[in-house]
């Protein structure tokens, strides 16, 4: 062969090597149901949470649409890279949604997470979101209220919730300003604190549990 010729070759290589893609790879999923108290419509509801990590040797920029699919139900929605959630750590990067709604409970049994990059390239991964099982206490229903301390500023306390749960305080504009962990009925907001979610976890029925946002008044 010539030599010419061989370095042609050679040159073509290494331009497909360099152009060659790794496979994005869907790595695992986390799921949970979680039981919402809406204060101002004074109801409880059930919303799903699914998200899925992903990796690529391309950067995180590869991943472009994702599916949530619940055959049996007939239920489908597709979050573009503006719409859903996105989770980068260390080594991971989470993408999925948050709080979805639905019109009486999260739908039980199979799902499917479809996850699709620019490229048309596609990567699926099942879940199930189980029902509950014989003889589970029954789901809260009490209704959630919270009271304010007319003796100190900024302290409040809450009704019909459970004994240990996190108060993430919100300012204004949304951003969580605190993060409280909190054991009984009272606690205490930081300064600047516009609105509270209260949340906790059932062990026993395996789901979430948040109420609010609840508006407030915090110290000045």
């Amino acid at each position: 062969m010539e030599p010419l010729t061989r370095a042609v070759i050679i040159a073509c290589v290494l331009v497909l090597a360099s152009c060659s893609h790794a496979v994005p790879q869907l790595v695992q999923v986390f799921d949970q149901v979680d039981r919402v108290f809406d204060p101002e419509a004074g109801v409880w509801g059930e919303r799903l949470s699914a998200f899925v990590q992903a990796s690529s040797a391309d950067g995180n920029k590869v991943f472009d649409r994702l599916h949530l699919i619940h055959d049996g139900q007939g239920y489908f929605v597709t979050l573009g890279r503006g719409q859903w959630t996105a989770v980068e750590r260390p080594g991971e990067f989470w993408v999925g949604a948050k709080d979805l709604a639905f019109p009486d409970q999260v739908p039980t049994g199979e799902w499917r997470a479809l996850l699709v990059t620019r490229s048309g390239q596609k990567m699926e991964v099942k879940f199930q979101v189980p029902p509950q099982p014989p003889g589970t206490p029954p789901a809260r229903t009490a209704r959630v209220a919270l009271q304010a301390d007319p003796a100190v500023a900024g302290r409040y306390s809450v009704s019909g919730w459970v004994e240990d749960y996190l108060v993430w305080a919100r300012d204004p504009k949304g951003v969580i300003i605190g993060r409280l962990k909190t054991v009984g009925p009272a606690f205490q907001v930081p300064p600047g604190t516009a609105s509270v979610v209260l949340y906790s976890y059932d062990k026993v029925r395996g789901e979430g549990l948040e109420a609010g946002p609840f508006r407030v008044q915090a110290p000045g």
